[in-house]
């Protein structure tokens, strides 16, 4: 398989450092683990979408490893990312690392909240193959960032999700495999089950309650029909 060889990311992993807008070099204050970052790359790589999506942009390395992987792949495909607060509390970081990575020509920052840009991208009729969802971790917006991705995604797309081992994710990982039609794909990554003590982790191994990253290919467009709940009574 193809490695993940990124200079700047490189650099940010080995220096824990990375640089704002204004070009001074500030610590790392969130991101996502090099392991997660490779098995990004290699599923973008593997599955080849045209037309990404993330939520959550912070300093820019899970956006640095999907457009990675698009420049391998060579075929125009493009990543929009959205963050509302890229150019304020994260001082235009994930930008910089864009930029001087080279991939501006392949790059598309919404700095607007998931809740106001997806519904408009939606009515403007966007589709996309691939979405990496890493924005606020609450079990609200999760939903939220996954609903709209999945009207936008056709059967055959694929929909990461970060931070699993969060409870509210977890509910939402709970909501996809009852209320549509995915199913999970191996992406190299070992399962992570880490917890205070061995009871714990036992209960994780259990509800398959897991931290790393999990990745889902639509199978089906399909949901529940109006009569769902109802049936249940």
């Amino acid at each position: 398989m193809t490695k993940l060889s990124n200079p700047i990311i490189r650099e940010i992993y080995d220096t824990g450092k990375v640089y704002d807008q204004n070009g001074n070099q500030i610590d790392v204050w969130a991101q996502v683990t090099e392991a997660h970052c490779t098995a990004l790359y290699q599923t973008v790589l593997k599955y080849r979408p045209q037309s990404c999506i993330e939520i959550g942009m912070a300093c820019g390395l899970s956006t640095l490893a999907i457009l990675a992987a698009l420049r391998d792949i060579g075929e125009g495909g493009q990543l929009i990312s959205i963050d509302p607060y890229q150019s304020t509390e994260r001082k235009g970081v994930g930008v910089a690392n864009v930029e001087r990575a080279g991939f501006g020509d392949i790059h598309t920052l919404i700095e607007d909240f998931d809740y106001a840009a997806l519904p408009r991208m939606l009515a403007d009729g966007t589709r996309i193959d691939f979405g990496y969802i890493d924005g606020w971790h609450t079990f609200d917006y999760t939903l939220l960032d996954f609903f709209y991705l999945d009207k936008m995604t056709p059967v055959g797309g694929v929909i990461g999700f970060n931070d699993c081992g969060v409870r509210a994710v977890h509910r939402v990982l709970k909501f996809v495999k009852t209320h549509r039609r995915y199913k999970e794909i191996d992406v190299g990554l070992e399962s992570d089950y880490h917890a205070r003590n061995f009871l714990y982790v036992a209960a994780r191994k259990f509800l398959d309650f897991k931290w790393n990253d999990r990745y889902f290919e639509k199978s089906e467009d399909w949901e529940p029909s109006n009569t769902f709940f109802y049936s249940r009574f």
